[in-house]
């Protein structure tokens, strides 16, 4: 980095106010490097228009805006020249060639407004070169066929042109610039190099009494003091008095003076809020002083990364928190329109390292280099004096890599090297003694490797060394030597490497040392009390590397270790210490110097920056590069605080001095905003923009999202910090440090609160932050209706399968009192007749009267029989194994058999297949089984036939069965005989099947039984 990379490219020699510009290009995203037109958003969000598109910038990125001819409500043209934007929070873009466009920040469409011929209240041409919203909220635009007015009510424009409109130059209602005074008059600049305002009682434009010029008029501004400053295309600046009681007066460019404007094309013109003109041309950006009435001049300077990227200045712009941005040909810039806090001190001769500094009692700078030697420096004069090791010459600098300094009280410079010992420079005559380490003089310097020199009392001085610590008497030459001496641990340093000793106001000795600690030392016994970090104890000292010691004003001892961060001593008796790291906000653990401004505030340098540590918050500051800094990493011993107040400290590029009182704070809340939606990974396009939505409706597959945000705070953007929590999700804040985006999976059906929070680059919060309600809908089988249709739908299923059940124990109950009814049927009578036929054929038998005794035995057996055969059908009707047709049909064709072979009877049972595969329930194939029983019964005891059919068969979904015998027949309408009974038991089962029952006979025809049974049944 350049030594002089803060001064910032300004022209002049003795710049009244150095700057840093800051530049964003294509590099960084913007769609062009041509910036022409800049607005900021109410949301905060900054918009730069360029050659190539539309830019939205939030502080990180840009999100563009092209034209897409495919999309409807897109950009009209991408050549943007004016933005503004209105009451209601649209953006009105001009642009060259595609109308004036008014976007929506809610919906991200584009309105265009074109010239339609013939169409009076559109604008007169497409070429828009200004867009100006007045103190009304009222939009107006600048073509080139003249001023337009917009009416939002009717969507149309009102048209105001200068009177004599039909002059011959074309240019005269070229509308080029708009402003608004103070008394609310509207001014233009027209491309004939006219300056109008807006008469409104006349309806046309007047043009200003004192103005001449030739000269197209490219911007204008109006400033606090009743006065019109006009930019020229080619005649400079100009200013002419609102009131037109004041001569024109005009600045152009004047050969041989260096304060004067450098180019006569003035492309842009702001007033900041400190009431400062500033004039951007073609060569560069110009600050006028109105006290001289002549300009610092800030232009290009290649290889210097913070001045401007291009001189030509197209556009300005100070945004809410007053930081001006400069658009320019080769990107946009943005600079604090005040001093740098932070200045290089032109101590050295370019970038050179420096190890210690130092002030005499004439307030000049010593600076100890590590290639320079000691150079002398005179902030008053700007006069430098280097001493530097000159071979052959005794009387010169030891070497010329210095690491400590230190002045005594008869104003003699102490100088310590880096390996040849210690030198005293007398300023007065230049005369430099030496002091080195004599192996044959024991008090003599203890080694020759110097790494501070402090004050001790008597005029004494304190010399660290890496050979221990010396207290050298200047008058004799003599030190006493303090090392490390493990035989005596009770005045022992702990090693020889010692840092730096330090006295505070209770004239205790600290020493700090490079391994052993901090010791604390008492000079006249020898007695070391060390403190050093005890692994596992964590209010020890956090590292035995020291490199600094403080005692702040309220007398509290403050210690820069290395690698083990800033600790302060609690309570010195019990060695406890609290420690402060890179957790609690500090920018690096290597704290190498520490400094006390006027407010308590301590100043500490590390190797990424500095940082201002408040004791009373205990809170940081951090500053680096980004801040103005001439380097991040400092070194060790080089930081001082100066008579007046300034505070030095030096590193790898040079030396740095501040006031602290003028280091800005950035106490402004950054505006957070939430920028994209993303699922998958892919930006989803919402009706409502994620920036302006409140709530947002995912679905249940929706399961990978993103939530991009920002922080539109743009002073040192990349130091914005974020935290964010999903309420109902994350038990705690989650630390995005500078990510700025939030992913989720797998979310849980249900409400959900997004938050994020933001701080600003000095640490000021934004605790409300922004907002976000997801609702997360659940799949269909987990919705409320869902569940409800499914309760009752399960109620529903338990009170069908209820009713099945009692349908079932009533079936069951059925069946039981079938069966108990025909065991008491049959088996009771049949058991009762045998009952008493036993017991007559026992009174035959006592009677001797054997052949009735048989007789009634004969019967009985019969009865037993008939009983068994009855059991047997029920056993067999009860039995689910018999349930098919198939067992069904094997019953009834050995039934058959065995009764009609029995009589003689020749017989055919013929089944067709699909009567197989049939089921009947319990009851009704008992009572199926016991009418065929029946039947074939009657046939074999009445028919008195030789052949009999029997056939099963399977229609319309019944099964019939046909009994035909070619028997006696007998007449139906005769009085019912022997088979009276039968016929009323199978017409019986037949109606207890909702079967039908049919029987053709006739005597001497045979009979034919037809039992058509439904299978529903």
């Amino acid at each position: 980095m350049s030594f002089l990379v803060l001064l910032a490219g300004i022209a002049t020699a003795q710049p009244a106010m150095p700057l840093t510009f800051r530049t964003l290009t294509a590099e960084q995203g913007l769609s062009e490097n041509s910036v022409y037109s800049m607005a900021q958003d109410r949301r905060g969000f900054l918009w730069l228009g360029t050659q190539d598109g539309l830019n939205r910038y939030d502080g990180s990125t840009f999100k563009v805006f092209r034209n897409d001819p495919q999309q409807i409500g897109s950009l009209s043209s991408n050549f943007i020249l004016a933005l503004t934007v209105d009451a209601q929070g649209a953006l009105w873009i001009g642009t060259g060639g595609g109308g004036l466009n008014r976007f929506d920040p809610v919906t991200g469409k584009f309105r265009v407004f074109k010239h339609q011929e013939g169409q009076p209240g559109t604008l007169t041409d497409d070429f828009v070169r200004t867009v100006f919203c007045d103190q009304a909220g009222t939009i107006w635009a600048g073509t080139e066929g003249g001023l337009h007015r917009y009416n939002p009510k009717t969507g149309r424009f009102q048209l105001f042109k200068q009177p004599g409109s039909t002059s011959t130059n074309p240019r005269i209602n070229s509308i080029r610039a708009i402003e608004q005074d103070a008394q609310g008059r509207i001014w233009v600049g027209t491309g004939a190099g006219q300056v109008a305002h807006l008469d409104m009682q006349r309806q046309q434009l007047a043009v200003h009494p004192a103005w001449s010029s030739a000269s197209s008029v490219t911007s204008l501004h109006p400033d606090r003091a009743g006065m019109l400053w006009i930019g020229t295309e080619t005649n400079g600046l100009r200013r002419v008095s609102l009131t037109g009681n004041q001569p024109m007066s005009t600045w152009r460019v004047e050969a041989g003076n260096p304060r004067s404007l450098r180019s006569n094309e003035v492309r842009a013109l702001i007033e900041d809020r400190q009431g400062r003109l500033w004039v951007g041309t073609t060569e560069g950006l110009h600050l006028l002083n109105r006290a001289t009435n002549d300009f610092t001049v800030y232009q290009q300077r290649p290889g210097n990364n913070f001045s401007l990227p291009n001189n030509t200045v197209q556009a300005l712009f100070q945004d809410r928190n007053g930081l001006l941005w400069v658009g320019t040909d080769a990107g946009v810039s943005s600079f604090a329109p005040r001093p740098n806090a932070f200045v290089p001190v032109p101590i050295t001769t370019g970038p050179e390292p420096v190890w210690a500094v130092a002030e005499d009692a004439r307030r000049r700078l010593w600076a100890a280099t590590e290639n320079q030697g000691v150079i002398c420096y005179d902030p008053a004069t700007g006069q430098r004096q280097a001493y530097r090791h000159k071979a052959r010459q005794p009387q010169s600098l030891s070497e010329d890599f210095v690491r400590a300094l230190c002045f005594d009280a008869e104003g003699r410079l102490w100088i310590g090297t880096q390996r040849s010992g210690l030198d005293c420079l007398n300023p007065t005559t230049g005369k430099i003694t030496h002091f080195r380490h004599q192996p044959a003089n024991p008090h003599s310097l203890s080694d020759n490797a110097v790494r501070a020199i402090s004050r001790a009392s008597g005029g004494r001085l304190w010399v660290s060394t890496e050979g221990g610590l010396n207290l050298l008497d200047p008058t004799t030459g003599n030190c006493t030597i303090f090392r490390d001496n493990p035989q005596q641990p009770a005045t022992s340093l702990g090693t020889n490497y010692v840092r730096l000793a330090y006295q505070d106001r209770q004239q205790r000795l600290w020493v700090g040392t490079g391994g052993g600690g901090l010791v604390l030392l008492d000079a006249a016994t020898g007695r070391c009390v060390p403190y050093r970090n005890i692994p596992g104890k964590t209010r020890s000292l956090s590292s035995n590397f020291v490199r600094c010691i403080l005692q702040d004003r309220k007398g509290t001892l403050w210690v820069g270790t290395e690698g083990g961060g800033l600790n302060r001593l609690d309570d010195a008796r019990r060695g406890l210490f609290t420690t402060f790291r890179e957790p609690q906000g500090l920018p690096n653990d290597v704290v190498y110097g520490m400094l006390e401004d006027e407010r308590g505030n301590i100043w500490v340098s590390t190797n990424l920056g500095i940082a201002c540590f408040t004791p009373a918050t205990q809170r940081f500051r951090t500053f680096d590069t980004r801040d103005g800094l001439l380097q991040d990493e400092f070194n060790a011993g080089s930081y001082l605080r100066g008579a007046d107040g300034q505070l030095y400290f030096g590193g790898s590029n040079g030396l740095l001095s501040f006031r602290p009182a003028t280091v800005p704070a950035n106490t402004v809340a950054p505006p957070v905003v939430l920028t994209e939606f993303r699922k998958f990974n892919r930006p989803v396009p919402l009706d409502t923009s994620i920036t302006e939505r409140r709530t947002l409706r995912l679905g249940p597959h929706d399961n990978f999202f993103s939530i991009g945000f920002a922080a539109l705070n743009y002073q040192l953007p990349t130091k914005n910090s974020f935290q964010y929590k999903l309420h109902g999700f994350d038990e705690k804040w989650i630390e995005a440090g500078a990510r700025q985006e939030a992913t989720y999976t797998n979310l849980d059906p249900g409400t959900y609160t997004f938050q994020v929070r933001a701080a600003n680059n000095d640490g000021v919060w934004n605790q409300q932050g922004a907002r976000l309600k997801i609702m997360v809908t659940p799949p269909w089988y987990q919705t409320w209706w869902f569940r409800v249709v499914a309760s009752w739908a399960a109620i529903a299923l338990l009170f069908l399968l209820y009713r099945v059940r009692v349908r079932q124990l009533l079936a069951l109950e059925r069946v039981r009192h079938h069966i108990a009814r025909d065991l008491h049927d049959d088996m009771g009578s049949t058991l009762s007749s045998i009952s008493i036929l036993s017991q007559l054929a026992r009174n035959h038998q006592h009677e001797n009267r054997p052949d009735q005794a048989a007789a009634l035995l004969d019967q009985i057996g019969e009865s037993s029989r008939r009983m068994l055969d009855s059991m047997d059908d029920i056993v067999w009707a009860i039995n689910p194994a018999h349930d098919s047709m198939e067992a069904v049909t094997t019953r009834m064709r050995i039934f058959a058999s065995e009764v009609l072979e029995a009589r003689g009877i020749d017989f055919s049972f013929t089944v067709t297949p699909e009567v197989q595969g049939l089921r009947l329930q319990m009851r009704a194939r008992r009572e199926f089984y016991l009418l065929f029983k029946e039947a074939i019964n009657n046939l074999a005891k009445y028919a008195r036939c030789q052949h009999a059919t029997i056939h099963l068969d399977h229609q319309h979904n019944r099964l019939l069965l046909t009994v035909r015998d070619d028997g006696v027949g007998f007449d139906m309408k005769a009085p019912a005989q022997g088979s009276g009974n039968g016929l009323a038991n199978m017409r019986a089962r037949a109606a207890a099947l909702h079967g039908k029952l049919e029987i053709k006979t006739a005597p001497g025809q045979g009979t034919e039984l037809r039992l058509s049974v439904p299978l529903s049944s």
